[in-house]
């Protein structure tokens, strides 16, 4: 297989460390060698969009990746530790469904102020549960916190909602999921601990769990979404992980029907950008030799 360079509008910087970074004083590729330094990744607007933290061996110790809108806007920032699981996703915007809904209970009108620029983070500690949801505002005071517990199977079992920074609990709702009959029961409780209302629901069939499509960008923040979807829409993650076809890396299959594990990273313009299992070097190949790519889950990410 041919390696190609990367693209002109996509390139990579090394710092020493954050500060450097910030301000943009980067070092010579040739002296990372043998000290811990960051490897930064650019899209052609020279925005960051993948940040990683290397040790002395050139090992991950953990990165971070940006998502932008199409007016070139920070969207989203997930965290990643050096397994690659998400630690925590920050979603920024006023419009960020849970952070909608939470104002509506934690804000009376009379009080509110602007949230443009607010921040909601949705803390997972690599794992495939939602453990915090926490709001900020653009000046990064927390107004709010949503805290989801899970019994032992893994089923939602309670959600605590509270105003910060008085720490007081303004709704809460918890869960009963009966396995033997499929049958999951909410209640909803008020500011005052007030029951507000009871409901029991039937267990879907296991082909209709994921009401929203599964994601075909192969952009990892994607995968997220389908969690918080789920959370929002039913308010309960299924512990079932069959739905997902899951490998250990995505798969890039050359036009000769060469089959490589990889770990994706982006397509820009005519190349496919993608690093291999265990090594830190960003890699590009021209997509006209590249057949199909699925990430882990089994996804078509290209064509």
């Amino acid at each position: 297989m041919l390696i190609g360079q990367v693209t002109e509008t996509a390139f990579i910087k090394y710092y020493r460390s954050d500060r450097d970074f910030i301000a943009d004083a980067p070092m010579l590729a040739t002296a990372r060698r043998g000290i811990s330094h960051l490897e930064v990744t650019f899209n052609e607007n020279k925005q960051p969009v993948l940040k990683r933290w290397l040790n002395s061996d050139h090992e991950l110790i953990h990165e971070e990746m940006f998502v932008y809108d199409e007016t070139k806007v920070l969207k989203k920032r997930l965290f990643l530790n050096n397994k690659r699981g998400t630690d925590k996703i920050i979603h920024y915007g006023e419009q960020e469904p849970w952070s909608v809904e939470f104002r509506k209970y934690a804000v009376h009108k009379k009080d509110a102020v602007s949230f443009i620029g607010q921040q909601t983070e949705f803390v997972l500690n690599g794992s495939e549960e939602i453990s915090d949801i926490i709001f900020r505002t653009v000046d990064n005071h927390e107004y709010g916190t949503i805290h989801l517990s899970y019994d032992h199977l893994g089923f939602l079992q309670e959600e605590v909602w509270r105003i910060l920074p008085k720490e007081k609990v303004i709704r809460k709702f918890v869960y009963d999921f009966d396995i033997m009959n499929d049958v999951q029961q909410i209640w909803e409780y008020g500011r005052e601990n007030q029951e507000i209302s009871h409901v029991a629901l039937s267990m879907a069939p296991e082909d209709k769990l994921y009401t929203t499509p599964p994601p075909r960008t192969g952009n990892v923040l994607d995968e997220a979404d389908i969690i918080l979807k789920e959370l929002i829409s039913k308010r309960v993650i299924t512990p079932v992980t069959a739905l997902i076809p899951n490998t250990e890396w995505d798969r890039l299959k050359l036009a000769n029907d060469e089959e490589i594990d990889i770990i994706f990273v982006s397509i820009n313009n005519d190349r496919v950008r993608f690093s291999l299992p265990y090594e830190n070097e960003v890699l590009s190949i021209l997509l006209d030799r590249v057949s199909s790519i699925r990430n882990k889950y089994g996804e078509l990410i290209y064509p």
